[in-house]
């Protein structure tokens, strides 16, 4: 059953408009979803404090739940949202699609996203250390260019 992918993960990308889908290039929901997606990314490693002032004052910083020093923000939700979205929308891309790079640099965006919410003294040192917050932008930019375009 290698390849088998369940009817519940085609319905969403079927769901989607070809005026808005394009199997050869850049379609509209990438084009919308990857500037959305390094906003969150940039706002997740405290390299740049994203706010929104009028009509509602809030940033993507903003704790959705906080707990023992874990901070679960809008950022990381809205990212993980945008990730599962693209990968969803563009026809679901397994293992087999990837090179053994490919796949360590999308594994690894998902695990630093997930250790940075969820691991204090991650969080700590991403935030510390601007180099290693670029770095986590650098990569879930490539990760999403993966999920997104291959």
């Amino acid at each position: 059953m290698a390849g088998y992918i369940p009817m519940a993960l085609n319905l969403p990308a079927n769901w989607v408009p070809s005026a808005v889908k394009r199997d050869d290039g850049i379609d509209l929901t990438d084009s919308v979803l990857a500037p959305l997606y390094v906003a969150c990314t940039l706002a997740m490693t405290k390299t740049f404090e994203i706010a929104m002032l009028q009509p509602y004052d809030y940033g993507l910083n903003a704790a959705l739940w906080t707990a023992e020093g874990v901070d679960i923000t809008l950022a990381f939700v809205a990212g993980m949202v945008i990730v599962v979205t693209a990968w969803v929308t563009n026809g679901q891309v397994t293992r087999e699609d990837l090179t053994d790079i490919e796949t360590v640099i999308v594994l690894l965006m998902v695990i630093m996203n997930i250790l940075t919410v969820l691991v204090p003294p991650v969080a700590t040192a991403v935030a510390a250390y601007w180099m290693l917050g670029y770095f986590l932008v650098f990569l879930n930019g490539a990760g999403f260019y993966l999920i997104a375009y291959k």
